[in-house]
């Protein structure tokens, strides 16, 4: 015990203590920095996640507007288009919060965001048993979850699909047909995402990935070492040893 003292008393010096008060500040720098940086990134990706808000917002009256329209046409001209037109200002919005999003947004929020931008134009999607053109204003309803969730809200506060969209559209939350539409539509959407998982297996992209990422860089790599150390000097040398052979060669291309 004694000797276990005298080696603790040896070690706790002036030195030391001064190196360790160092390390401890280091740390606590650090530490704190990232604290600061996890903050500063946390409200960027509100303000980014606020952007995607405004343009489904925008959306949402562009639509409102484009089926009043098309009903006040249509009284006068039943060949009326109701599609709706984007303005030249939203088209370049929508552009700016998808780069927010690949950005800042998270790997979930992204991939539902990208999903949504293709629900209606995939034709894996459209063709799928599952798909109902209807469903995909739930994605965005999960786009809206996930949003909270990743804002700092906790698994205590998560709120349903229908109650997400509740904000914006009329008799959702407490209609229960609503929430039976909700809990079909949340059911055909993973549907969806599965079949599409299965069809890029049975494309074979996870062995293709992996030939592009581990094989074929060997083997290439291989053939650029083989270039540089054994043909590339080969054929000099025998250049040198054979130069009649090189010049009758040069002369055949050029006469061909």
């Amino acid at each position: 015990m004694s000797g276990i003292w005298e080696s603790i008393s040896n070690f706790i010096t002036a030195e030391n203590i001064a190196l360790f008060s160092v390390v401890i500040t280091v740390l606590i720098f650090v530490f704190s920095r990232r604290s600061e940086l996890r903050y500063k990134k946390h409200d960027d990706k509100k303000a980014q996640y606020l952007k995607l808000i405004s343009l489904l917002e925008q959306l949402y009256f562009e639509m409102d507007k484009s089926k009043n329209i098309h009903k006040n046409n249509t009284k006068k001209n039943n060949s009326v288009s109701g599609e709706l037109e984007i303005s030249k200002e939203l088209k370049k919005q929508y552009f700016d919060v998808g780069a927010s999003l690949l950005l800042y947004g998270s790997k979930k929020m992204y991939r539902q965001y990208l999903l949504f931008r293709e629900f209606s134009i995939n034709p894996l999607i459209i063709q799928c048993k599952y798909y109902r053109e209807d469903i995909g204003i739930y994605i965005l309803a999960d786009i809206l979850t996930t949003i909270r969730k990743e804002v700092g809200l906790s698994l205590f506060d998560s709120i349903h699909a229908n109650e997400a969209l509740g904000f914006f559209i009329n008799d959702v939350t407490n209609n229960p047909i609503a929430k039976g539409k909700a809990i079909d539509a949340k059911f055909r959407i993973r549907m969806i995402k599965l079949e599409l998982a299965v069809i890029n297996q049975y494309k074979s992209i996870t062995l293709k990935k992996m030939f592009y990422v581990i094989l074929k860089p060997i083997f290439c790599g291989l053939l650029i070492i083989l270039k540089y150390l054994v043909v590339i000097p080969f054929g000099r040398l025998f250049a040198k040893m054979f130069p009649h052979l090189v010049e009758k060669t040069k002369n055949n291309d050029t006469s061909e």
